[in-house]
């Protein structure tokens, strides 16, 4: 902010006591929440203020630029690196705001910019403009008000993203200081007091004209601050001097509206052009546009009762009516024509010495209205005086109404109800008795003997209820220890809702009296407590202005952690922007444990704030919340939680909506879209893979088996064919045999035995016969030796192994093992069909070590077990 010369502090100063005592009665109008670095502020040398399009606020501070939520304060930090000198500018702090996400922050010689995507400085600005080709350097920027950004470079200026170029007269008389437009003319305003118009399309001047005479020059050339109004633009300017002026877009006239001796910092203008307000060295200006009446506040009062006297360097008014005022070192001021609804009369109006307390304990009203209030053994009528203020006087006991005398000698004393000790009570018009205790609010409805009982978590203000009163409206009011709750019965759906009044509010800081609330007779409620008591009107109670914005969403947690933005997690950058600019979310199966967190963005009062959500795939029905309430969904200071644990991979949307009163919910609703990724092995993909490959297994399963079974069935024909050939050697050489034995005994010479096989097998020679006769016969001899192997045999038939082996390949195809194991297996099977042993015995007298091995060996060979064989023989007899 600007260092004012000594001969401005001396005039200010002077100005400032002789208005003093004349005007600081108007400061009354305005009580102040004050925001500082206690809050969470980065430091109290406010600069500049600007609000979002989502509704969050931007401090400037000295030291840093600060995001507020109506919470939670963000910091954004710059190095050198971030800043581009500009040539020309020599103002002070000014920003522009680009869209959705670029902040231009102008200072002396200055010049940064913020992508809020990021929430970052934008790095080497240089390379910034030259990726828009735009070379030489830049001696000042500026944004219109149709979000347009202009660069003044050497002869000419020139728009950011259009490229549009507008040529400037060489003249250095005069210098540049403010852009603004309207429609498709650009108006340019020069130190000299000068307007230009430029027509964009026709891209030509069209006309000139001067806030002031040229001899004025130096009084306002030195700052210009232009305010685009409803039929003309508003200029702040300073030099020697600070003045306002407004130009007439149909008359082309400059007027000027206001002027003072010392610096003027920044202008507001509020809605339909009524009125100005204007910040300086000491408190701030009120000007009516309307009739041009000047009210000067030197003097800001805090709702606490502090009375601020320092520089304004900045004011603003937001989108939901409140105004804030940036202090030069007292951190910022927050006023709101709805805050402070209850009329709040503290100690220092009690005529009582410092050590003396102060309990309003009950209220009474005479015959004529007057209010009569007690304070221990002290008496006070309540008067009006004429600006309206409050005021106690003192009333001795002679003096006070008879009929007052009752009223306000009464003593508060526990009440009873159904065989209970209450705090409070109280009986509506509906006839439902609320009971109050010190641990909730007990309701009795339609003499039912259950109570229901509310709760800080259902949304009263306090646990501890100190009284309850039914007013004209038949909405009940409860004081508590802390805050005023006033409740309202839906006379349809009797469903009962909250309406809390906290400090923010005006309410008293300290615990409310037992029993200390009055209606007089107009229907204005007094509620007593420690240190004063309230006053309050229903019936003049301050519109509240709802919720303009759309609830923020501010940050998001996994597994209790916040994500930041830009960070991976896995393999997975979650925010690629920050949370108020994202509306897609992507998580893997593992990342399921999420918290939204969100922003009503309430300033006026956060914890009057209620919320309700549901997410899509998950919740039925709208979930409610209360943000003063404590009660899970929120943190008590009016941010929005809401925790989802083990979600299942899928597709979600999460919506979320504000307002500040329970019965309307027409505001708009926030959405996040959220897809939690399935694992691999469970995507469309696997499960593609999963059916290929139980596919091809079953294929390959159904060949396989085709195969083996062609196998066995092809083994078993050649093992049939085998046994016919060694029946018709055995029967030939029986017949042989016998043919030699019938020879000897004639006395016949031996003949040559010449065995011809039958049509069912091939031709053998008589040796081979006799081989294979001798095999079968050793082997049957030995049929019950289990350990009968291929050696013993080979050495009963007189051969080596080997030998053995390739003779037996050579005329069955088969090895001596499997020669051995068929013989046993076609005894086996002549055993099962007699039917006379059992298949243990059948076993141990074919030679098989167990009876599990004689059914494998069985299976492969007969293609059935030996029970089934000996089934199968059974019936086939």
């Amino acid at each position: 902010m600007p260092v004012n010369n000594l001969k401005n502090i001396k005039i200010a100063l002077f100005l400032f006591l002789c208005l003093r005592i004349t005007l600081t009665t108007c400061a009354a109008d305005f009580l102040f929440t004050s925001i500082n670095t206690s809050q969470g502020l980065s430091d109290n040398q406010i600069r500049f203020i600007l609000q979002l399009p989502d509704g969050r606020m931007v401090f400037t501070t000295s030291g840093n630029v600060n995001l507020y939520d109506g919470v939670h304060f963000t910091y954004l930090h710059r190095t050198a690196e971030d800043v581009y000198p500009l040539q020309q500018y020599d103002g002070y702090y000014r920003i522009y705001r680009t869209g959705d996400s670029l902040l231009w922050v102008k200072d002396n010689h200055k010049l940064m910019c913020i992508d809020l995507y990021k929430e970052q400085y934008v790095t080497d600005l240089s390379s910034y403009f030259r990726d828009k080709h735009i070379s030489c350097p830049l001696e000042d920027l500026f944004v219109d008000d149709l979000g347009r950004t202009w660069l003044l470079i050497p002869g000419a200026l020139q728009e950011l993203s259009g490229g549009m170029r507008i040529p400037l007269p060489d003249n250095g008389s005069r210098v540049l200081q403010d852009v603004n437009a309207k429609d498709d003319a650009l108006y340019l305003f020069y130190d000299t007091g000068e307007l230009v118009s430029y027509d964009l399309v026709n891209q030509k001047e069209t006309y000139a004209a001067s806030a002031y005479p040229p001899s004025e020059r130096d009084d306002f050339r030195r700052t210009s601050l232009v305010v685009k109004g409803s039929k003309g633009f508003y200029q702040l300017r300073n030099g020697h001097k600070g003045g306002l002026f407004y130009f007439d877009w149909q008359n082309r006239s400059w007027k000027k509206i206001f002027e003072q001796n010392y610096t003027l910092n920044t202008l507001v203008i509020l809605p339909g052009d009524e009125k100005a307000y204007i910040s300086c060295v000491h408190g701030f200006w009120i000007i009516d546009l309307l009739d041009g009446a000047h009210q000067y506040l030197p003097l800001l009062q805090t709702r606490k009762g502090q009375i601020v006297s320092t520089e304004i360097s900045t004011i603003f008014q937001d989108f939901q009516g409140g105004l804030w005022v940036g202090t030069l070192n007292r951190g910022l001021l927050y006023y709101h024509p709805a805050m402070h609804k209850l009329a709040y009369i503290g100690r220092n109006s009690f005529p009582v010495p410092p050590e003396e307390d102060v309990a309003v304990e009950c209220f009474a009203e005479d015959k004529a209205g007057n209010i009569y209030l007690k304070n221990h053994s002290h008496i006070y009528r309540l008067a009006e005086d004429k600006d309206g203020s409050l005021s106690l006087i003192p009333v001795a006991a002679s003096s006070i109404p008879s009929e007052l005398s009752a009223p306000l000698q009464r003593n508060a004393a526990s009440c009873h109800f159904r065989g209970k000790d209450y705090t409070a009570l109280c009986t509506d018009s509906r006839g439902w008795t609320w009971a109050g205790t010190s641990d909730g609010l007990e309701l009795f409805t339609d003499n039912e003997q259950a109570s229901r009982i509310v709760y800080c978590e259902n949304g009263l203000s306090n646990n501890f209820v100190q009284a309850i009163h039914e007013d004209r409206h038949h909405d009940i009011w409860v004081t508590t220890s802390n805050g005023i709750s006033r409740i309202h019965v839906n006379p349809d759906s009797h469903d009962i809702s909250f309406t809390n009044f906290n400090r923010q509010d005006g309410a008293l800081e300290g615990e409310y009296m037992q029993g200390a609330v009055f209606e007089a007779s107009d229907g204005t409620l007094y509620f007593g407590g420690i240190d004063g008591f309230n006053v309050f009107c229903p019936d003049r109670e301050p519109i509240a202005p709802g919720l303009p914005y759309a609830p923020v969403f501010t940050a998001l947690r996994l597994y209790g952690e916040k994500v930041n933005t830009g960070e991976k997690y896995g393999d997975r950058i979650i925010l690629p922007q920050t949370p108020p600019y994202t509306e897609n979310i992507e998580l893997d199966y593992n990342q399921n444990f999420l918290t939204f967190e969100f922003s009503a963005l309430n300033y006026l009062n956060g914890e009057r704030t209620y919320y309700r959500y549901r997410l899509e795939g998950v919740d039925k029905y709208w979930i409610r919340v209360f943000a003063g309430g404590q009660n899970g969904g929120t943190d008590g200071t009016g941010i929005f939680q809401a925790s989802y644990t083990d979600l299942s991979p899928g597709k979600y949307t999460f919506k979320v909506m504000a307002s500040d009163n329970i019965l309307q919910w027409d505001g708009r609703v926030t959405e996040v879209s959220l897809v939690i990724h399935a694992p691999w092995w469970k995507t469309n993909t696997a499960y593609t893979l999963y059916i290929i490959a139980l596919l091809l297994v079953t294929v390959v399963g159904i060949r396989l088996y085709v195969y083996w079974t062609r196998k066995k069935m092809e083994r078993r024909h050649k093992e049939e064919i085998l046994l016919l050939r060694i029946r018709n050697l055995i029967e030939q050489c029986n017949s042989y045999e016998a043919e030699q034995k019938a020879r000897s005994e004639e006395n016949n010479p031996p003949a040559t035995c010449s065995i011809v096989e039958t049509s069912h097998a091939p031709k053998q020679d008589a040796a081979e016969s006799v081989f294979l006769a001798r095999a079968i016969e050793q082997v049957e001899k030995n049929l019950h030796v289990s350990g009968y192997s291929v050696e013993q045999l080979s050495r009963d038939l007189c051969m080596e192994r080997t030998g053995l082996y390739r003779k037996l390949v050579t005329m069955l195809d088969q090895s001596p093992s499997l020669f051995i194991r068929n013989i046993r297996l076609q005894r086996a099977a002549q055993l099962l069909a007699e039917r006379n042993l059992s298949i243990t015995e059948i076993a141990e007298r074919t030679g098989f070590s167990s009876s599990s091995y004689l059914s494998k060996c069985f299976q492969e060979m007969y293609g059935c077990r030996p029970s089934e064989y000996a089934e199968k023989m059974k019936k086939s007899t």
